[in-house]
């Protein structure tokens, strides 16, 4: 019998959440177009980073969003349309 459905974990295996490696795998995530699978992980990632590793690979994003015409669809969906642009990051 299954329980409650619960969101995936990262496989115990994953790289460590530096910059590089959360920046890498959002990338291939963009040119795969399977955020909305991703999305519970690249939010995991995210939420690992120091705040400025973090807000500068939101920067990233962004300037993907409004400049690179192959990833700007999925950049725009995965900050506006899944929400990470509204995300509060710091808990009280």
């Amino acid at each position: 019998m299954f329980s409650k459905w619960r969101e995936p974990e990262a496989p115990k295996s994953a790289k460590p959440a530096t910059y590089e490696n959360v920046r890498a795998a959002i990338l291939v995530s963009l040119d795969f177009a399977n955020l909305d699978m991703e999305f519970p992980r690249i939010l995991d990632w995210l939420s690992r980073l120091p705040g400025g590793d973090r807000d500068r690979l939101l920067g990233e994003l962004e300037a993907i969003a409004a400049t690179d015409a192959i990833r700007r669809a999925d950049a725009t969906y995965l900050l506006d349309d899944l929400g990470l642009r509204r995300i509060r990051w710091e808990r009280p």
